[in-house]
């Protein structure tokens, strides 16, 4: 049994997801019920507002959507998670949790950027919706597909995925793939035949791959206007599976275009020692990938702060109870 003393002396990870974890109304109660929270949500809508021309709040409590709609308008979803996650970070902060590393899947490295204070939050938004605008214009409609299988299914179903490319391997059990929307489309037929269970996300531009490569100049010219900073929290890449020491305009590219492995990224830092993983995102799914990643015996835990099925006050203060050792 972990003692309070170890608890305390753990490394604690806050994690960003991206892509794939929004949905409509997510959020909502403690919006409604959490002053604190609502206060952060609507800073952040503040910002958001000039860039998207819009309230990011009436995005995602939209009266007429249900969050079984597709969340799937690239510039509001990258606005919408951004200001969820680091306005949870700010009440969770404000609890008295500090993390010790964070790390970012996929657009949520933006969110670490933001809250290591390595860009301001302004340009964190700016770069979210700008580079959505940018997939929209100038790279082909295409799919995402999440499959429940090992790397195994890869090698003995090779024909299968020829025309898309895996974007993400999130644990031994489930992996990510990408194309254009016709080669999705058939790659989930296919693979409902054999019986594989698998679900399209709503994401529909070829992040990770070479489908977005039209726009690498023209993100590169948005990232050239930003001054980096050093991270004030230390940051881990879930594309390089590396700690990044200075963020730069390569290494956010990099994070865009190249693939997620975020099972070896918390195999790496698991390695080092035992940690509390705290999911900062709309959907726990940072947090279920952490589950089935630890090998069988591990000190480290994972724990969530909301999740899809509502009931966010609860859910706060489940993480509390969970984590009240790591306070201080």
């Amino acid at each position: 049994m972990v003692t309070k003393a170890e608890a305390m002396t753990r490394p604690t990870v806050f994690m960003y997801s991206g892509q794939g974890s929004q949905y409509f109304h997510m959020t909502r109660e403690l919006y409604e019920r959490h002053p604190r929270y609502r206060l952060w949500l609507e800073h952040c809508d503040d910002v958001a507002f000039p860039v998207l021309g819009k309230s990011v709040l009436d995005t995602i409590f939209d009266p007429d959507r249900t969050k079984s709609d597709p969340f799937d308008s690239l510039a509001d979803s990258n606005a919408a998670l951004l200001c969820v996650e680091y306005s949870l970070t700010r009440v969770v902060q404000e609890m008295g949790y500090r993390p010790d590393v964070l790390v970012g899947y996929s657009l949520g490295e933006i969110t670490a950027a933001v809250v290591a204070e390595v860009v301001p939050l302004e340009f964190g938004i700016s770069f979210a919706v700008e580079f959505a605008r940018a997939l929209a214009e100038r790279t082909p409609l295409s799919g995402m597909l999440a499959v429940l299988g090992s790397a195994e299914l890869l090698r003995s179903h090779a024909g299968l995925f020829s025309d898309c490319w895996v974007t993400g391997r999130n644990f031994g059990g489930n992996f990510v793939v990408s194309g254009r929307v016709e080669a999705v489309a058939r790659l989930e037929h296919s693979l409902a035949r054999e019986g594989v269970v698998c679900q399209r996300l709503p994401v529909n531009y070829g992040v990770h791959t070479e489908l977005i490569d039209p726009v690498e100049e023209q993100v590169r010219g948005i990232l050239g206007a930003a001054s980096f900073a050093p991270p004030r929290i230390p940051i881990v890449s879930s594309a390089s599976t590396d700690r990044v020491v200075a963020v730069t305009a390569d290494g956010i590219w990099d994070a865009m275009r190249s693939p997620v492995d975020f099972a070896q990224t918390i195999e790496k830092l698991s390695a080092v020692g035992d940690a509390t993983f705290v999911d900062l995102g709309p959907s726990a799914t940072l947090a279920t990938f952490v589950k089935y990643i630890l090998p069988s015996g591990s000190g480290s835990t994972q724990v969530h702060t909301v999740n899809r099925f509502g009931q966010d006050l609860d859910s706060l203060r489940e993480f509390q109870a969970q984590t009240a050792s790591l306070r201080g």
